[in-house]
């Protein structure tokens, strides 16, 4: 059992809605307007579980899903290797009926190993693990990418019935992966009182994200040693808990894992988006 303790980046107490920018404000005030604090939390070895953790039960698993792309650099051969493979495995594994990857995200620790403070992320030049616990998706942000991914007509379609968008995440490294896993909260353990709105402000258009205040109740689970070919899928919005009192989507962060080994390989890792949707 690989259990751990580690500090996790939450959003401090205060505004009910908080700022990202994707650019240095012209005011000259920070990117993100919000405080985090940092919070020390049991994290859990998923693979330890009597029964496995499943997109049902806990809002993410893991599977067995090598891939057939060998540079996961090259843009092309990963483009046309890899989203038809998150395409299939996100149908199988959600029972759904059609399935579009629409984006991806390679993310490496730069060699001083910054700290996962929370201010680095999707924004940086260098795409670093993002220490600070998050949704990716509001009900209103989720339709909007419905839309600009399907189409109107499409989309229209689409959001009449479920569908949910997932994370499908894997390590890129030839070892297994110690330096900054992926920590993912049961999702039955949030609750809305626990999501800020956090809007992403672009030059050219508006997305929306959800910051995280603490909870003790927040029960939150890794899967030590993760191998190339091993792929966490998870929750980032399902429409057919939206009305829920529970988010339904599992909430996620980098973290800084205390058992690493010092000559652990940096952390190099593949995040992609699939939408996928329930037709009949």
């Amino acid at each position: 059992m690989h259990d751990v303790v580690s500090a996790l980046n939450y959003l401090a107490p205060g505004p009910a809605r908080v700022r990202t920018y994707a650019y240095d404000p012209p005011d000259g005030s920070p990117r993100f307007d919000g405080r985090l604090e940092s919070r020390s939390v049991s994290i859990a070895d998923a693979r330890a579980l009597e029964s496995p953790c499943t997109l049902a039960s806990h809002g993410f698993q893991l599977c067995t899903g090598a891939s057939a792309v060998k540079d996961f650099w090259d843009e092309g051969g990963l483009r046309a290797l890899a989203y038809p493979e998150a395409e299939a495995m996100a149908c199988a594994v959600a029972g759904a009926s059609r399935a579009v990857a629409f984006d991806h995200t390679l993310r490496r620790r730069a060699p001083e190993r910054p700290p996962l403070d929370g201010t680095g992320g999707s924004f940086a030049t260098v795409r670093e693990p993002v220490g600070r616990v998050h949704l990716d998706y509001t009900p209103w942000s989720a339709a909007q990418r419905v839309r600009q991914v399907l189409g109107e007509h499409l989309a229209t379609q689409v959001l009449r019935g479920r569908f949910v968008i997932l994370g499908l995440w894997r390590p890129t490294l030839d070892e297994p992966l110690q330096d900054a896993p992926l920590a993912l909260a049961d999702m039955h353990s949030v609750t809305p009182e626990d999501l800020v709105p956090n809007d992403l402000i672009y030059r050219d258009r508006q997305g929306q994200t959800y910051a995280v205040r603490y909870n003790e109740s927040h029960r939150w689970y890794y899967f030590p040693l993760q191998k190339r070919d091993e792929v966490a899928i998870f929750v980032h919005y399902d429409s057919a808990r939206s009305e829920s009192p529970l988010p339904g989507a599992a909430l996620h962060t980098a973290f800084e894992n205390p058992m690493m080994q010092a000559s652990a390989a940096l952390r190099k890792s593949l995040e992609m988006r699939v939408l996928a949707w329930f037709e009949g």
